[in-house]
C-alpha cells in the first residue's frame, strides 16, 4: 500500500459492549466512518444492535455507553449491521481494509467473534492499526491516554456520551492529529506504519507524568481566593473550580505520583491553559464558582451544573410537589421533588395510618421491593416514636419537627449528608440486610434530614432579600452583599459586619415573592453562601445579617444558624 498516509482513506471504528470479552457480554453498537489527513470524508454511521443472547448488561456498562431497553427499538440485527459495515469499505489490500481504532484489543475480540459467525471466516476484511498503541510511543508520559483524554489533550471537544458515534468522531480527530507526528518520524505510508510499530517499544519508564499545564505557569498564578477555569487547547472549559490560594489549589490537582483517581488524570491530561479570576473573599470565589459552573456547563464539574433540575415546593402535607409555589404548595423550596416524601411518611404513621408496605419504604426512602420485614419495621418505628416522640406538641408533625431539631443539634452537620443536594445515593440506598438498629438510624437521619431542608428552606427565602455582611478569619474589613430576588447586586468593602445597618435597603418582598425567584440557579446559589457563612463562622470570623429593618447581630445570628 503506496498511499501516504494523509491522502490514504482509512476507515474509524468502535464497538460498544455489555462485557471485556464476547463471552462475557453481547456486542450493543457498531459504529464507523471513513476519514482521511483531512478529516471525515463520510457520515458517521452507528447501528445499535440487538444483543445476541438474554444476558443482563450491568449497570456500569449501561452508564458508560448510554445503552437502555428503549434502544432496541432502534436496533438491528447483528449481521445487518455487519452487511453495511462491509459495504462501506473501500476496495481492500489482500490484508483488509485500513482500519484505525482507539484501543483495539478491546474492538478486536468482537469483530472476529462476528466474522467467525456471521462470514464464517477467520479472515477479518479489516487491517487494524491501534491508535492507542501509537500514542503510547509519541506521548510516553502522558498522564491517560484513552479516548477522551488523548482527544482532548490534541484539541478535540468530545462531550462526556460514550455512544459509538462520537468514539468514531474523536477516533477520526485523533488519527488527523497524530500524522503530522507520524511524518517527522518518516512515518508516511500505512506499510511504514505498521513496520515502525513491529519494531521494538521503547522501554517503560517509571517516571512521574508530563502533565500538559507546565509546573512553572502553575507557580505563576495568583495566591489569593478566586475561581480558576481548566481549559483544553482548543478553549473548552473542562472544569471550575474555587479556592483560598488558587495558585495552591491549582497546583494541588497535579501534586502527588498519581492523583486521586482516573477521572482525575483523564482530566488533567487535557488541561493546556488555566483561567483565574481573583475575588475579594472566599465566600465571594464559592458564589462566582456555583454562577460560572451554571453558565460554562463543565462536562467535569459534578455538582452545581443545572443539568434539567430546579427548586421545588411541598404541599402542607408534604406529599405533592410543584416547580413554582403556590397556595397548596407553600414549603420551599427544595432541592427535590421527593426531599420531603420520607418525612410525609413519618407524619402519617405517627398520626396512627396503617403502616403499609409503600409507606415503610417511603419512611426509609427505599424502594418497597427493599423494605425489611414488616414486623421488624413495627419494632423499630415503635422503638423510634418511644425514644423521640413522646413530646406534648398537639400534632405528630410539630413533635417531629421538634424531635428533627433535637437529634440535629446531638448530631451535628457532619451527620446529615448531601442534604444539600438531595442526592445522597449511599445514605439513600437500601441496606443489603436490615436489623433492628438499622431501621432506627434509617428512620432517624431520614428525619434528621428532611426536617432540615424545612427548616432551611425558610433561611434560604429570608437570604434572598437580605443584606450580608461578613468578616473572614483573615480579613482585616468587613465584606457586604445586597441581595435581591436571589442575585447578588451590591458588593461593598465595610469597616464591620454591622455597617449594614445603615446600608440602604429596597422594601421587604412578602414570603410568596421571595419564594418566587428561585429556580436551581438561585437554589444553589443561596444555599452555597449559607454553606459559607457556616465556614465563615467555624473558622473564627464572624457575620450579620439585615432582613428588612430587622438585624441580625453576629452572637444572634450564630445562634439561628445551630439549627440549619
Amino acid at each position: 500500500m503506496t498511499d501516504g498516509l494523509h491522502e490514504l482513506p482509512v476507515l474509524a471504528l468502535d464497538c460498544q459492549a455489555g462485557g471485556s470479552t464476547p463471552a462475557h457480554g453481547d456486542l450493543l453498537e457498531l459504529g464507523w466512518a471513513t476519514c482521511t489527513g483531512g478529516g471525515l470524508v463520510g457520515p458517521v454511521r452507528s447501528r445499535w444492535i440487538v444483543p445476541r443472547t438474554q444476558r443482563p448488561v450491568p449497570w456500569a456498562v449501561r452508564d458508560l455507553t448510554g445503552w437502555t431497553e428503549s434502544c432496541l427499538a432502534e436496533s438491528v440485527d447483528e449481521r445487518q449491521a455487519w452487511a453495511e459495515l462491509r459495504a462501506d469499505l473501500a476496495p481492500a489490500a489482500p490484508a483488509g481494509a485500513p482500519t484505525v481504532i482507539h484501543f483495539a484489543r478491546f474492538e478486536l475480540r468482537f469483530l472476529h467473534d462476528l466474522c467467525r459467525r456471521v462470514d464464517c471466516s477467520e479472515c477479518l476484511p479489516l487491517d487494524v492499526i491501534c491508535l492507542h498503541t501509537i500514542a503510547a510511543r509519541l506521548f510516553p508520559d502522558l498522564p491517560r491516554r484513552n479516548i477522551r483524554a488523548l482527544a482532548g489533550y490534541l484539541g478535540h471537544s468530545p462531550g462526556l456520551a460514550r455512544r459509538a458515534a462520537g468514539h468514531v468522531e474523536a477516533t477520526a480527530f485523533i488519527w488527523r492529529a497524530l500524522l503530522p507526528r507520524l511524518e517527522q518520524r518518516s512515518v508516511d505510508t500505512w506499510s511504514a506504519l505498521k513496520a515502525w510499530l513491529d519494531e521494538p517499544a521503547p522501554r517503560a519508564r517509571r517516571a512521574r507524568p508530563v502533565f500538559p499545564f507546565a509546573s512553572d505557569r502553575r507557580r505563576a498564578l495568583p495566591d489569593g481566593p478566586g475561581v480558576y477555569r481548566f481549559l483544553r487547547r482548543s478553549g473548552d472549559v473542562l472544569y471550575v473550580g474555587k479556592a483560598a490560594s488558587l495558585k495552591k489549589r491549582v497546583a494541588s490537582h497535579f501534586r502527588g505520583r498519581v492523583p486521586a483517581n482516573e477521572r482525575a488524570l483523564e482530566l488533567l491530561t487535557q488541561v493546556h491553559e488555566v483561567h483565574p479570576t481573583q475575588t475579594a473573599s472566599l465566600v465571594e470565589a464559592a458564589l462566582l464558582e456555583t454562577d460560572e459552573i451554571k453558565r460554562l456547563d463543565p462536562p467535569y464539574n459534578v455538582q452545581l451544573r443545572s443539568a434539567g433540575r430546579q427548586a421545588w415546593f411541598a404541599s402542607r402535607d408534604l406529599r405533592q410537589a410543584a416547580p413554582a409555589p403556590d397556595a397548596a404548595h407553600p414549603i420551599g423550596p427544595l432541592p427535590s421533588e421527593h426531599a420531603l416524601l420520607p418525612l410525609a411518611a413519618l407524619s402519617l404513621l405517627a398520626d396512627g395510618v396503617n403502616a403499609t408496605p409503600g409507606l415503610c419504604a417511603a419512611a426509609l426512602a427505599v424502594p418497597p421491593a427493599l423494605s425489611p420485614p414488616p414486623s421488624l419495621f413495627d419494632q423499630g418505628f415503635r422503638d423510634f416514636v418511644a425514644d423521640h416522640l413522646g413530646g406534648v406538641e398537639p400534632t405528630a408533625a410539630a413533635r417531629l419537627a421538634r424531635a428533627a431539631r433535637t437529634l440535629w443539634l446531638l448530631r451535628g452537620r457532619a451527620d446529615a449528608v448531601a442534604v444539600d443536594t438531595g442526592t445522597d445515593d449511599d445514605a439513600r440506598a437500601a441496606p443489603t440486610e436490615w436489623d433492628l438498629a438499622r431501621v432506627r438510624r434509617r428512620l432517624e437521619r431520614n428525619l434528621v434530614q428532611s426536617g432540615l431542608l424545612v427548616r432551611r428552606a425558610r433561611f434560604l427565602s429570608l437570604l434572598a432579600d437580605a443584606t450580608v455582611a461578613f468578616r473572614e478569619r483573615d480579613m482585616t474589613k468587613a465584606r457586604g452583599l445586597l441581595i435581591s430576588a436571589g442575585n447578588i447586586n451590591e458588593r461593598r468593602e465595610l469597616e464591620h459586619v454591622m455597617a449594614i445597618t445603615g446600608w440602604p435597603h429596597p422594601r421587604s418582598p412578602t414570603h410568596h415573592e421571595r419564594q418566587a425567584c428561585f429556580d436551581a440557579t438561585v437554589y444553589d446559589r443561596m444555599r452555597v453562601l449559607l454553606t459559607e457563612i457556616h465556614r465563615v463562622q467555624h473558622e473564627g470570623g464572624e457575620a450579620a445579617l439585615r432582613v428588612g429593618a430587622h438585624a441580625l447581630p453576629p452572637e444572634r445570628l450564630a445562634r439561628v444558624m445551630l439549627t440549619i
